[in-house]
């Protein structure tokens, strides 16, 4: 009788083990123990490699987060002599099961430098860029979601100090474009920030302006179109504006009634 009782215990005591170790807080539960992610700058984590289920809140929530802090996670990494960083969280089948999911950019002090809150899909992409990092120096990434246990799950982390087409420094060169177009929904303002100036037909903003650059031809000319809706994409309200290297605006297309369609303009006296 007390051997099938001692039995009966230790399949318990066991059980009560595996509920444990599942429920486990992360490892980089807080700030103090942020993981250092500083090899995969221009590069990604593994699917699925991190996530905020069993995590606790510690520090601030970003300025973008909807409630919390929840159930943050933290990273840390050393800025390069670029002072740029690139961060996307990825969820979504094989990538993570983490939903409507937050991502804040601090620096070693606790202030905020950028913040990229979810959107209307519960999972995906969530991306900032951030220029302006001092080489050498460690700044931390915090990830959260939405308050409710349902939402917390596992999410991938991809980091690049490449500077993109978030700023006029890193446009992206589309003299290949010239007498054509791009793919459908090539390019996207998600995750974009704002840099220089808006355009004179622009409603707001800067907003989340993305840059690109080309090299005038012998025509002199220009035709700039901006297409969206259906498969061409998903950005609504949008303008386009054309500017020389110093910053001088030559033209400028405002959105019009319509959520999406074309944008454009035409410019002559390029040189």
């Amino acid at each position: 009788m007390n051997l099938i009782f001692m039995k009966k215990l230790g399949f318990l005591l066991f059980l009560l083990i595996v509920v444990v170790i599942c429920k486990a807080q992360p490892a980089n539960d807080n700030k103090a123990s942020a993981t250092l992610v500083n090899a995969i700058i221009n590069g990604c984590s593994t699917n699925a490699a991190y996530t905020t289920v069993a995590a606790t809140a510690d520090q601030a929530a970003g300025s973008c987060a909807a409630n919390g802090p929840n159930y943050n996670v933290w990273f840390k990494f050393t800025a390069t002599a670029t002072g740029f960083i690139n961060v996307k969280v990825n969820t979504g089948g094989a990538a993570g099961t983490m939903q409507y999911d937050w991502v804040t950019l601090w620096d070693a002090s606790g202030t905020q430098l950028a913040c990229s809150p979810y959107n209307s899909q519960p999972n995906g992409t969530m991306e900032f860029s951030y220029l302006g990092l001092t080489n050498g120096t460690t700044y931390y990434i915090s990830v959260d979601n939405y308050v409710g246990a349902g939402y917390q799950g596992t999410f991938s982390l991809c980091l690049s100090d490449v500077v993109d087409y978030d700023y006029k420094q890193g446009a992206t060169n589309v003299t290949g474009l010239i007498n054509t177009c791009s793919a459908n929904a090539a390019y996207t303002t998600i995750g974009a920030s704002a840099d220089q100036a808006a355009g004179t037909c622009a409603a707001n903003g800067p907003n989340y302006n993305r840059w690109f650059k080309f090299t005038a031809t012998a025509t002199g000319f220009i035709n700039v179109k901006v297409n969206t809706g259906g498969a061409a994409g998903t950005m609504q309200y949008d303008w386009v504006t054309l500017w020389d290297g110093a910053g001088t605006q030559l033209a400028c297309s405002p959105y019009n009634s319509q959520a999406t369609g074309t944008m454009e303009f035409s410019y002559l006296g390029l040189t």
